[in-house]
């Protein structure tokens, strides 16, 4: 009886601190303000949200506009080589020590985006936009899974189709086992818009600097996962 015991606890689901809710929270915090930032401050072009550069890339393109066209392909390209970067990371990474990848990951983007906040007032936007592509590139393809479901911390349109095909079994299929789900995935959008208001309201006070908030959230990102990490 009390090795069936023994057994049925090691067997349970262990929560994964990077697919905690707080993390994925403050994440998209950071994803929702980055994208903020970039728009409102360096030449209306997302950091993350590849699918808004690309289709103004083509609306240059086609009015013969290709200045301002040009300023498009970089973040796109610097976000593709992200993703790689990433992926190099989490296959490579030694395993075994005081750090996972993950953590690796996130102490780059938050080093990475505080140096970019001392120049980005004097660099082209076009660089910093390009930068800030990158990282978030990093972000995205480090956290993908809340609590086991994919989700993105950077960009809410699959997180508003989740939340929809959720709310649809709850309400249509009566599946209660999904209320839970519509909770986190919710409040995952609701940490993007609050990042996007921040970055907004911040910006008339600190200007090019808030990016530096950025950091400070993936700080408090690593502090939770480290701590979490210890207890284990």
């Amino acid at each position: 009886m009390q090795k069936q015991t023994s057994n049925s606890i090691k067997n349970e689901p262990v929560m994964v601190v990077h697919e905690s809710l707080p993390v994925g929270i403050l994440l998209a915090m950071a994803g929702g303000f980055l994208d903020a930032y970039t728009y409102l401050f360096h030449g209306e072009v997302f950091a993350s949200m590849q699918s808004g550069n690309v289709i103004l890339l083509g609306i240059n393109l086609s009015t013969g506009n290709f200045s301002q066209a040009m300023h498009y392909l970089p973040p796109i390209t610097l976000f593709l080589i992200g993703i790689m970067v990433t992926n190099y990371l989490q296959h490579h990474f030694p395993t075994g020590g005081w750090i996972v990848w993950q953590n690796a990951a996130l102490i780059f983007e938050a080093i990475g985006i505080f140096i970019l906040g001392f120049f980005a007032q004097v660099l082209p936007n076009v660089m910093i936009d390009a930068g800030l592509s990158f990282f978030a590139a990093i972000q995205y393809a480090a956290y993908r899974k809340l609590a086991g479901m994919p989700y993105a911390t950077t960009m809410t349109t699959g997180n508003l189709r989740s939340l929809a095909d959720y709310l649809y079994l709850r309400v249509f299929k009566k599946d209660h086992a999904v209320t839970p789900k519509i909770i986190s995935i919710a409040l995952i959008i609701g940490g993007f818009f609050l990042g996007a208001v921040l970055s907004s309201l911040l910006g008339t006070i600190l200007f090019h600097r808030t990016i530096w908030l950025v950091s400070v959230i993936l700080i408090a990102v690593l502090a939770i996962t480290i701590t979490s990490q210890n207890k284990q």
